[in-house]
């Protein structure tokens, strides 16, 4: 049975992946705002309605990486105006813009709509549409670079999404695309327009899927249509023409070419795997650590930093008698034992990578300096020794009589941070392999966080890179 961990989805998406209820109440008041600019100025054309487009929506927006602002669409739904050209409607709708003391510095133009942004935040592209120039229901929108205008049914074609969704349990389906837009956001892998990506998704799913319940949640959902996205993209070695499913005129991939639609082939082959392999993958904190492969750091930080402040009660079941304090004073009253009740296979412990064929003995010696560059040597350090914060450790990797490995082997250093210091944030609590930057065998460590941490040497053989030696844990408490 898959292990979902449907309550960390559940955070992740609320927290890092969808746009906050707050940002979304700003953009509607604002959009109200500038809908009624627009009509009490001096843009002549007759205005049916306004019409949300684009993620927006089709409720499958999301917070913006890092400091970026997001994107929405407003489409103004305008009569025909006698005498205009298609360049007319992008041109004029900017001056009364342009002239208001409000906007004069938050506008400016592209090809085919007005933008407003609002720095840090947002920005809003108004996007004029000519309703009934040729056919009474004939939508346009124009390219004013072409003085061109261009077929469009935004409608029609959130309503084929909706449509689409409700062959999911619940917003199943917007929840899976929101993902796979956060997994290219986050990972920058990849290119494809929100629109593309959507309707990509979107004709993956059909009325059987309602009939047998194949999409019930949002991991399953994601599982399911990047799978079925992957055997699709199998079968067409070169790019498809994916068109509006409301508009068949309007090509999806006219942004695309042959270069960027392969590269987009061979990643979603890639996350494919990976995702699959998360979601079968039966132990709770190595599903976390194969999601956190997917989505990255933020993917359940707050339960890694959760279990990094537990550890002091962890190590606490082995005490003999009760300990007033924190994790060091814990050490300093029991002793060393209780550090190895540290689990080691916390989930920000990443798994080996390498083919193990231990026969090698790995030993780890360790030597305290005041400075990394200049530095006097203050006396070696015990694993499990306190030792004081601000310090520089250097690691060794020695053989049982105490002497570095040849140059045949590379010394790879698994290093792992705990405790409250290390857990305020979760880059912080580390758990990868670093290269030996010291010299052959050894790497510089600073002494930075309160609390017990650890590090391992691992033996690579370099011909043919299996781990030939590991370590035990060496552990450091730092106060």
């Amino acid at each position: 049975m898959s292990l979902q961990l449907s309550d960390e989805f559940a955070r992740f998406l609320a927290d890092d992946v969808n746009l906050n209820k707050t940002r979304i109440g700003t953009l509607e008041t604002r959009v109200e705002t500038i809908e009624r600019f627009i009509e009490s100025s001096t843009w002549t054309p007759k205005i049916r309605e306004f019409s949300r487009q684009g993620s927006w929506a089709h409720k499958t927006i999301i917070k913006p990486p890092g400091n970026r602002g997001f994107d929405a669409d407003l489409l103004v739904m305008v009569e025909p105006e006698p005498g205009w050209s298609a360049a007319d409607y992008v041109e004029k709708l900017y001056e009364p813009f342009r002239a208001s003391g409000t906007y004069r510095e938050m506008v400016s133009r592209k090809t085919r709509c007005v933008v407003v942004t609002y720095a840090g935040d947002f920005s809003l592209d108004v996007v004029p549409c000519v309703v009934g120039r040729q056919t009474y229901f004939g939508k346009e929108i124009c390219n004013r670079y072409e003085d061109a205008y261009e077929g469009t049914d935004g409608k029609g074609y959130a309503e084929w999404w909706d449509g689409r969704c409700r062959y999911a349990s619940d917003d199943s389906l917007r929840e899976a695309v929101r993902l796979l837009k956060y997994l290219r956001d986050i990972k920058g892998t990849f290119s494809a327009k929100s629109v593309l990506l959507t309707t990509m998704v979107g004709e993956r799913v059909n009325a059987f899927d309602s009939v047998l319940g194949t999409l019930p949640d949002a991991v399953t959902t994601l599982k399911v249509v990047v799978g079925r996205l992957d055997d699709h993209l199998k079968q067409n070695p070169t790019m498809p023409d994916v068109r509006n499913p409301a508009w068949p005129e309007e090509s999806f991939t006219r942004h695309w070419d042959a270069d960027k639609y392969a590269n987009f082939r061979a990643k979603i082959a890639t996350y494919r795997s990976w995702i699959d392999d998360a979601f079968d993958e039966p132990d709770r904190n190595e599903s976390i650590r194969k999601w956190r492969r997917v989505f990255g750091e933020a993917f359940a930080a707050q339960t890694l930093m959760e279990e990094a402040r537990a550890i002091r009660g962890t190590m606490a079941t082995r005490a003999a008698v009760p300990v007033v304090g924190d994790a060091v004073a814990l050490v300093r009253a029991a002793g060393r034992e209780v550090l190895s009740r540290i689990p080691a296979t916390l989930p920000w412990v990443k798994k080996i990578p390498w083919h193990m064929a231990p026969t090698l003995t790995v030993n780890v010696r360790a030597d305290v300096y005041n400075a990394r560059v200049g530095g006097r040597r203050l006396g070696p350090l015990q694993s499990g020794e306190i030792v004081s914060k601000g310090r520089e450790l250097l690691l060794s990797a020695v053989n049982n009589l105490g002497n570095p490995f040849p140059t045949d082997y590379d010394v790879r250093w698994r290093v792992v941070n705990t405790d409250e210091e290390a857990a305020r944030q979760v880059s912080n609590l580390r758990g990868g392999f670093y290269k030996s930057e010291a010299g052959h065998g050894q790497r510089w460590e600073a002494t930075l966080y309160r609390g017990p941490h650890w590090v391992e040497a691992l033996l690579i053989r370099r011909r043919d890179k299996v781990c030939v030696g590991r370590s035990e844990r060496f552990f450091v408490v730092v106060e």
